[in-house]
């Protein structure tokens, strides 16, 4: 049995329409989920970006980040390489036989000391995203980025700095084929083309789009807000409230701008999956399609990924796969999920035994129906916050219990009424499960070194 894992990065699993959307057009996703598993209460063990690539690729979570130690250049817990000593998914692979393959685009895991290619007998590495240092030949003054920062962004922030790296490095695209989804896509699919025959193999695609900055063809723009002519943020700043810098109607069409990225990156996955299928390789290969984190926009007045606003947006993953037997086709399930949950489902799926360090659990009891329950809540962590859901709440704090949270799933599933006052019982309650998960206690920082632990 093959493996073909794709990963979206920052697609927000309400921008699904196999999720209830109505107005974002993702009929591809919404294809491959409806003829496999789709997991609608799927989490990440920790964010953002490589701490959720670590869990998948080594099966061992990241939180509480005890293993992260300050850099000023690089003030975000957990983000670090895969450490040496942990053997990951594609190394175990290979050594079963596997040819192995990765097509990316995630520039973050570029740098060879992260060790995100370990396992890979062919890699590829697209170039431009963000603020990758890519092309510095163009000349600021030609490429307008003005146009994109509204009169209250300041200049200086480093959104602004990546939009200007970012506008360089796609000054020459022509079509849409030279958007960075589409050559994702389109390396991938060649690659099948060339290896199709293989007795198996293992192929790992990492789309960063729809992550900002947002720029679809105008096309897909005008989907979802035809006719706007104002000022079109493409690379949002982090913020806790968006009045700061925008107007509603600004707002407005930043979501349009990435509902079209959404769009654009559904197209071209949709592109892949006919190669897939046209070349049989359904009928022998474990597919799994997953994103790493959703965004904010403007929900409880967060845009970005701001660590304080861990909200469904953020925090709600896609989860879809389809095994080449059918098992669970059709099949919605609703329990509580952990992407790392991934990494012993694919060894129990390929007959290899699963690695005794793997800390998550097979989802195939889940998706035959033998179990219909793995767990009782989730933890999860971003930078200093903490975060907690189980069936009935959903609660997160900074790591200092500070900052309490505490919604209501069923009565306020949108969590916009925090009654964290009315209830210190069930906060206290959930602090206890954050701790437990953290070992005992969970570090604290607060823009410089590691203070000490938070006791129990």
């Amino acid at each position: 049995m093959n493996l073909i894992m794709v990963m979206i990065d920052s697609l927000r699993a309400d921008h699904v329409g196999v999720n209830g959307n109505q107005w974002i057009r993702t009929p591809n996703l919404d294809r491959f989920a409806n003829e496999g598993v789709l997991f609608k209460r799927a989490y990440p063990e920790s964010i953002p970006t490589l701490q959720v690539r670590r869990a998948l690729f080594t099966g061992r979570r990241c939180y509480p980040f005890s293993d992260w130690e300050y850099d000023p250049k690089l003030p975000n817990p957990g983000w670090v390489p895969i450490p040496k000593d942990q053997k990951v998914l594609a190394e175990i692979l290979l050594e079963n036989g596997y040819q192995t393959a990765l097509v990316t685009d995630v520039f973050h895991t570029f740098r060879p000391h992260m060790n995100f290619h370990r396992g890979f007998e062919e890699w590829h590495w697209i170039r431009g995203q963000e603020c990758d240092r890519y092309h510095t030949g163009r000349t600021l003054t030609n490429l307008d980025w003005k146009r994109h920062v509204t009169p209250k962004m300041n200049l200086q922030a480093r959104k602004v700095k990546e939009l200007q790296m970012y506008l360089r490095n796609v000054s020459f695209r022509q079509s849409e084929e030279d958007y960075f989804c589409a050559q994702v896509f389109r390396r991938a699919t060649r690659w099948l083309e060339e290896n199709y025959n293989t007795e198996k193999f293992f192929l790992y695609i990492d789309s960063f789009d729809p992550h900002e900055p947002w720029d679809p063809p105008q096309y897909y723009r005008d989907m979802y807000d035809p006719g706007y002519d104002g000022i079109e943020v493409l690379n949002p700043d982090y913020v806790e409230d968006y009045t700061t810098y925008l107007t509603d109607k600004e707002l407005k069409h930043m979501r349009a701008l990435y509902a079209g990225e959404v769009t654009m990156v559904d197209t071209w996955l949709g592109y892949f999956l006919q190669k897939v299928h046209q070349l049989g390789l359904h009928e022998n290969s474990l597919i799994i399609v997953l994103s790493d984190h959703g965004h904010q926009l403007g929900e409880n007045g967060y845009v970005g990924k701001h660590m304080s606003g861990l909200y469904p947006c953020l925090m709600d993953l896609f989860v879809a796969i389809q095994h080449p037997d059918g098992i669970g086709k059709g099949k919605q399930i609703e329990t509580l999920v952990y992407n790392h949950d991934l990494y012993p489902t694919i060894f129990e799926s390929l007959g290899l035994d699963i690695p005794g360090w793997a800390e998550g659990q097979s989802l195939l009891p889940l998706i035959s129906g033998e179990k219909k329950k793995i767990r009782d809540y989730v933890t999860s962590m971003f930078k200093s916050y903490c975060w907690i859901r189980d069936d009935q709440y959903t609660f997160f704090c900074r790591s200092n219990k500070t900052d309490f949270r505490l919604y209501d799933n069923i009565e306020d599933p949108e969590q916009k009424h925090n009654i964290a006052s009315d209830h210190p019982d069930i906060c206290e309650k959930m602090w206890s499960l954050i701790l437990k998960d953290g070992g005992g206690s969970v570090p604290y920082w607060e823009m410089g070194p590691i203070s000490k632990d938070i006791p129990p």
